[in-house]
């Protein structure tokens, strides 16, 4: 099986990632005070008579104030939203002190409350470093399943045939919509499709390479082109194509700087006849030498 001689070549080549940046979510405002009603108890004289203006005024006022109230409960219940572009990476805490980290091209919905923490991962890929709290329970809802913690971590990505789910750190619980459930543990991964929840171990070397992200890089080991391609692509604005298809299955390995796919490129022409075309779109178009 041929693999990239430039391996180790290239990690003198990749730059330090950036750091993530951080973000504090504002607190919701409480709801405004209720007013305080007349006392049934004060004397006659000091209630000033109602007139038929002044009943209307006070039903108008009482009506604003009915859907001021309202708006406002509304508002508490609505999930704040986070969200990366194409390329982008960032980092949030949670008001909890839970942190979160969004790779390239993720949407995600958070909201907490008095009773639990709940995040809706909508696309991409999140790392989650949660803060216990035994009185209110984690949730993430993935659409197919959700995952239900204390405190740990763990990284979530959503793929278009299935979700990956790999713990680094203490316990959690995945509940499938077909009423499935396993635990995976430190070190595992859960597998997650709509008709289909398994768990198996990994190897210290495939966490690190699942979670690289993090720290600005692409870590491939023995990978198809197809599937080194398509890691570099989610970072691009337009997309590296294999257009001869009997270069798909070559096997390469490397580490990369997520937004350095022009080093790879160079590697690729280097250790195989693999012809580098750069098209009027931006695109580039990877064919046989």
């Amino acid at each position: 099986m041929a693999s990239l001689a430039w391996e180790t070549a290239s990690r003198s080549r990749v730059r330090a990632a950036p750091e993530l940046k951080g973000c504090e979510l504002e607190d919701v405002p409480a709801d405004p005070p209720a007013p305080v009603a007349a006392s049934d108890d004060a004397p006659a004289d000091a209630r000033p008579p109602v007139t038929r203006r002044g009943a209307v005024g006070l039903l108008a006022a009482a009506a604003v104030g009915s859907v001021g109230l309202g708006l406002s409960r509304y508002a508490d219940l609505m999930p704040d939203r986070h969200r990366t572009g194409r390329g982008q990476q960032s980092r949030t805490r949670l008001a909890d002190g839970t942190s979160i980290a969004l790779n390239t091209d993720t949407l995600l919905d958070t909201r907490l409350d008095g009773s639990e923490r709940r995040v809706r991962l909508l696309a991409g890929e999140a790392m989650f470093d949660v803060a216990r709290d035994v009185r209110r329970p984690f949730v993430v809802d993935i659409g197919t399943a959700r995952i239900r913690v204390l405190g740990t971590r763990f990284n979530i990505r959503r793929l278009p045939d299935r979700i990956e789910l790999t713990v680094t750190h203490g316990l959690v619980s995945v509940l499938s919509g077909n009423g499935q459930s396993v635990r995976a543990a430190a070190g595992d991964t859960a597998l997650i499709r709509p008709d289909m929840l398994a768990t198996t171990r990994l190897d210290d070397g495939s966490i690190l390479r699942r979670v690289a992200w993090q720290d600005g890089y692409i870590e491939l080991d023995e990978d198809t082109l197809e599937q080194a391609v398509d890691e570099f692509n989610r970072y691009r604005e337009r997309p590296i194509v294999i257009v001869d298809p009997r270069l798909t299955p070559l096997m390469v390995s490397g580490r990369f700087g997520v937004r350095e796919s022009a080093a790879f490129l160079t590697a690729l022409t280097a250790s195989f006849q693999i012809r580098v075309t750069p098209v009027s779109d931006g695109s580039i178009a990877l064919s046989r030498g």
